[in-house]
């Protein structure tokens, strides 16, 4: 099960990100041509490489039409013409709009999350509801690319699991959309609370280290931050820096990525959150579990209960990392009729896991490969991924869980 570590001794934006999983091995060619599935046009991503401080990174730009505005129509999204200044892309367009790509399942699920986790937090800023938020520099084609291109570059290196250090926000003010903001910016700050996720102050003006969108980026993918999870044993199989673009007297300005292949089965900590409930229609409680998957649950599930006064009812059971269990609490009291829920962390063993792909008439199939306690390895290909490849070649599923077969013996 590869995870990776993410280090960010002096902040993190999510062209830093991108560019350290770059480094780690990502194909800079392939994030491009997947980001076509966005339907914004070609966005091109340059990487160099350069020196941050002593240290060997790679830093990208990310070059991409930035003019058409994205408005919600009554089915559609149009566009619009170009605005003089500053962008403002409502979130619900970015988010339907990542919903209809034919991008991997994880892929879409990690970037709807860090969108998701970006609009609360900039409503819970301004007092709206967080489908109304219209998104600024995080609007922009780039910072949208820098998000998902970061979702993509986790993808193809097989990424299961995400542990991050400390975020450093930075101290004093930045100039943005809104005019010039103490730093950290509201909606960092307000992500920083509501994830609870470890935050080192620095005691000296730096301006801003980390950016809300890098702030997004690490506190919806991190399953877990240090100082949170049981000790792991296992060998680096990649490593890399990502370098900002700006100059911190006193800092070096980069982010380090660590990828770490297990070499015995692991454990983690995690919370289980339950609520009972008698009082809601099946149709809808599905409603809200499929929410709470799309709002970063690692599992959700819904058992038959019979409560008191002989009622029939169900249990509600939501698997969260530290960082999402406060936030996933609140969605189970908005979006289900429980007024309550209760909470206790569990350890959990996990196999050791790879991902690998196999091109089956053109088409690419994920298989994840676990390694059990007695040595042997069991495979499985992605069932998306079947389905998808018997759509587009017209066979019947079975057929395609056949030739994959062949293919890999």
């Amino acid at each position: 099960m590869p995870t990776l570590y993410i280090d960010m001794p002096s902040g993190i934006a999510g062209d830093m990100l991108l560019a350290a999983l770059i480094a780690c091995g990502a194909d800079r060619g392939r994030i491009e041509q997947d980001l076509l599935a966005l339907g914004c046009g070609a966005i091109r991503i340059h990487a160099e490489s350069v020196m941050a401080g002593p240290m060997a990174a790679v830093r990208v730009d990310v070059d991409a039409e930035q003019e058409p505005r994205w408005i919600q129509g009554p089915s559609t999204l149009k566009s619009q013409a170009p605005e003089p200044t500053h962008q403002h892309r409502p979130y619900a367009a970015i988010r339907d709009r990542l919903s209809r790509t034919p991008l991997p399942e994880r892929v879409i699920k990690r970037a709807q999350c860090c969108f998701r986790m970006l609009a609360e937090a900039e409503g819970a800023v301004h007092g709206i509801d967080p489908d109304l938020v219209e998104f600024h520099e995080v609007g922009a084609i780039d910072a949208i690319a820098d998000v998902v291109g970061c979702c993509l570059a986790l993808e193809q290196l097989g990424i299961d699991r995400v542990v991050a250090g400390p975020i450093v926000p930075g101290h004093g003010t930045v100039s943005c959309a809104h005019g010039r903001m103490p730093v950290p910016v509201p909606a960092v700050a307000e992500m920083l609370r509501r994830t609870a996720a470890p935050t080192k102050l620095l005691g000296w003006d730096t301006g801003e280290l980390t950016t809300p969108t890098g702030c997004a980026l690490v506190c919806s993918l991190a399953d877990a931050f240090l100082g949170t999870v049981q000790p792991q044993t296992g060998q680096i199989s990649a490593n890399g820096t990502g370098a900002g673009h700006k100059t911190i007297p006193g800092l070096v300005n980069a982010v380090r990525c660590l990828i770490l292949n297990d070499t015995v089965h692991t454990t983690d900590s995690l919370w289980q959150i339950e609520a009972n409930i008698d009082d809601m229609t099946g149709e809808d409680l599905a409603v809200a579990a499929e929410r709470l998957l799309q709002a970063g649950a690692r599992d959700v599930w819904i058992t038959p209960l019979l409560m008191k006064k002989s009622r029939p009812g169900h249990l509600l059971g939501v698997l969260a990392a530290e960082s999402d269990r406060q936030r996933l609490a609140e969605l189970i009291l908005v979006h289900t009729t429980s007024i309550g829920v209760r909470w206790h962390q569990v350890v959990r063993q996990i196999l050791p896991r790879s991902v690998a792909e196999t091109v089956v008439r053109g088409q690419r199939i994920r298989c994840k490969t676990v390694a059990l306690p007695d040595g042997s390895t069991r495979s499985k290909p992605e069932a998306e991924d079947i389905v998808a490849a018997a759509a587009a070649l017209d066979l019947p599923v079975g057929e395609i869980r056949r030739l994959w077969a062949a293919r890999s013996a």
